[in-house]
């Protein structure tokens, strides 16, 4: 284990801090993006960067991708890229005077096509539509500003009339939240976009628009035809996805409530509930989740966030979020870097505190008459020994990751370091609360593993002398085992 990397991500261990448990994301755009700004997100706490295919070519994100694997490489902090698909978006097409003022009580008719000719004709980008939607169906334009219904139907447009108008501009979003759309999850740009990211290796796939689980597998289908097992996230958006939820996360490799587009959706009242609904269902399938949206909103022109975003943020990791995510406050906002270290900041009060709470793997209980697995109870097993013993980590020797994803599914206070021979699983990992990834090149040389392990650890300053660690395995490691095995050592 003597390559510079091994170690990369572990700063904390190394410096004695505590351990931020809730992982950071950061949505890259021109203000994170700039050199000296992303080596001090890095420096201080960003663990995922996540790249936004709505905008952008490949060549600018090849290039943020290089940008950020050289930082990363150079602070020695690892960070996980986050590849977001930008889904089957319905936007309206261009507007005669590039705008157009929707008047309540007025009817318009929903046609498909790129260019307004006809003032009373609203273009939109979606072919399928008449045969979507039905009469009484609800029609929410620019982010859910403005309100129309569906009074009527043909075979060429879709009526509508307004209910609450407004100014309605060019290529403004356009949702159908009472709609299950035929559209597919992912269009021909997703395809192209999704063969660019495997082909340079990114961590994570965010996969946009989910209604079914169906949308997840064919995702992960052609992810596979590709040679890759990247993860998926699905993207909790519409109402469809959170009547589905359990049977997405049954498929899924994890769940993003993104609180914009299902406020829209859904309307914004109804949020708070279906993210608890989200978050529960990602603890029931151990499944990591991520809050996105708003997070820490004003600070995209203020250098303070409110005492309401505080709450929320404290809030997103006291409901138990593996990850939570600054979007524009990142990528355009005026204070990048004081939005990260405000995260963390508050990510570390909250769980400085919170750990006096029973935790999770003492609260959750089989039910329905299912018993623990052999994994489950080394899991939880490992969790109860780790925090009892006081530990400085547990540490898991793995090929894929699971049982580390599935120990932080447990929620100990104890911190996780992830041991695996694959550097893509290393990096997935970051995404996961409480983990932390290291090389191991070592990892089917059984013996000679767990004998020097300890001494490794402490030669890498992740422990010191008289340190407890908790070591899970699957022996033998040659035969590819799942983890079978419990080990607790004192560091000499």
């Amino acid at each position: 284990m003597s390559s510079a990397t091994s170690v990369q991500g572990l700063k904390d261990f190394r410096e004695n801090r505590a351990i931020r448990q809730c992982k950071i994301i950061a949505t890259m755009g021109p203000s994170a993006l700039k050199r000296e700004n992303l080596t001090t997100l890095i420096s201080n706490g960003l663990d995922i960067a996540r790249l936004n295919f709505s905008h952008g070519d490949h060549e600018s994100h090849l290039a943020n991708i290089q940008l950020i694997r050289s930082i990363s490489l150079a602070v020695g902090r690892r960070v996980t890229i986050l590849q977001d698909l930008q889904g089957p978006k319905i936007r309206c097409g261009k507007l005669l005077a590039d705008q157009m003022l929707l008047k309540s009580g007025e009817s318009y008719q929903l046609v498909f096509g790129s260019e307004q000719r006809d003032p009373a004709i609203i273009p939109i980008d979606y072919a399928g539509l008449v045969s979507d939607v039905k009469i009484g169906d609800l029609v929410m334009m620019d982010d859910g500003l403005l309100h129309l219904q569906v009074t009527s139907i043909s075979a060429q447009s879709v009526t509508v009339t307004v209910l609450e108008g407004g100014i309605l501009k060019n290529r403004k979003g356009i949702n159908f939240p009472n709609t299950i759309l035929s559209l597919p999850a992912m269009t021909e740009k997703d395809n192209r976009d999704l063969l660019f990211g495997i082909s340079h290796d990114v961590d994570i796939i965010a996969l946009s628009f989910v209604q079914t689980a169906r949308d997840v597998v064919r995702c992960k289908q052609i992810i596979r035809a590709l040679g890759s097992d990247v993860p998926v996230i699905a993207k909790i958006e519409k109402l469809s996805a959170v009547e589905a939820i359990e049977e997405i996360a049954a498929v899924a490799d994890g769940l993003m409530v993104a609180r914009g587009d299902l406020g829209v959706e859904c309307g914004v009242e109804r949020v708070p509930m279906f993210q608890r609904r989200i978050i529960a269902t990602a603890e029931k399938f151990a499944v990591p989740v991520i809050i996105a949206t708003q997070m820490l909103e004003s600070m995209i022109e203020n250098p303070r966030a409110s005492a309401a975003e505080v709450a929320d943020v404290a809030n997103g990791v006291l409901e138990g979020a593996d990850c939570l995510m600054l979007s524009a406050e990142a990528a355009t906002g005026k204070y990048p870097v004081q939005c990260v270290e405000k995260m963390d900041s508050i990510i570390r009060q909250v769980e400085s505190w919170s750990h006096t709470r029973t935790p999770r793997y003492l609260r959750r209980t089989a039910v329905d008459g299912h018993r623990w697995l052999d994994h489950e109870a080394i899991a939880r097993a490992a969790c109860e020994a780790a925090d009892t013993l006081g530990a400085r980590a547990i540490v898991c020797l793995t090929l894929t990751g699971s049982i580390a994803r599935l120990i932080a599914s447990w929620r100990p206070r104890t911190p996780i370091i992830a041991i695996s021979p694959r550097e893509d699983v290393i990096q997935r990992l970051g995404f996961t609360w409480g983990v932390f990834g290291m090389k191991n090149p070592l990892f089917y040389n059984t013996d000679v593993l767990l004998q020097e392990l300890p001494e490794v650890l402490k030669t890498y300053g992740v422990v010191k002398t008289g340190d407890m660690v908790v070591i899970t395995a699957g022996i033998p490691m040659s035969g590819m085992k799942p983890t079978n095995l419990i080990k607790i050592n004192r560091i000499p």
